[in-house]
């Protein structure tokens, strides 16, 4: 069985800022993952 559930959040008035600081942090490490990914050549590990 699949479940699926919803969030909502309401941030304190310094919270929007961090949340943008964190998820730009991940934006930047997940695109470095994948340019690094795609730098392998096809078939190597």
């Amino acid at each position: 069985m699949k479940s699926r559930y919803q969030y909502r959040i309401y941030p304190t008035p310094g919270q929007p800022t961090e949340l943008a600081k964190l998820f730009g942090c991940c934006r930047v490490v997940w695109n470095d993952a994948l340019a690094l990914m795609k730098a392998i050549p096809q078939g190597e590990k």
